[in-house]
This record gives structure tokens, sequence and C-alpha cells, in this order.
């Protein structure tokens, strides 16, 4: 899939996910064409899912999805 497409399905806008994409934050794309054009797979969608989740973004998407109530002690994400 496009990065267009990605993005949608990761609920990111485009842009947001250029730039985690070059500054590394996310993985490498699953393949680019001679043209410099990024495309994605399934398992590339699921890795990256994985790092929304446990990123302060995703903590406060589980904070907006509960009516903006902080996350139980034993579903928090303990940081040391």
């Amino acid at each position: 899939m496009t990065l267009p497409q990605a993005a949608k399905r990761l609920g990111l806008h485009p842009a947001k996910l250029r730039r985690r994409l070059k500054v590394g934050v996310f993985p490498v794309p699953s393949f680019v064409n001679k043209h410099g054009l990024n495309f994605f797979d399934e398992d590339w969608i699921r890795e990256t899912r994985a790092i929304i989740e446990k990123s302060f973004e995703g903590e406060m998407l589980k904070r907006k999805e509960n009516g903006g109530l902080p996350v139980r002690v034993e579903q928090a994400h303990i940081r040391g």
C-alpha cells in the first residue's frame, strides 16, 4: 500500500507519517521503488501500530476512548 493508504490505516496524517519515517521513529518502509516512493505491507502496519500503542500518543488515545479518564493502573505501562 502507498504512504497515504498506510497513514489512513494507522490514523495518522501522511505528513506525520513521513516525519516519523524520516527521523527513524518507525521502521523503514517495506519497499522503496526507483522513484523513491514508499510502499508498506501488513507486517509493517502491525509493527508500526505496536510502536504507536506504546507511545505517549497511544496512551492519549486510550484515555480518549475511555472518556478522558486515566487508564486503570493495571493497564498502564509503567516507565522506569
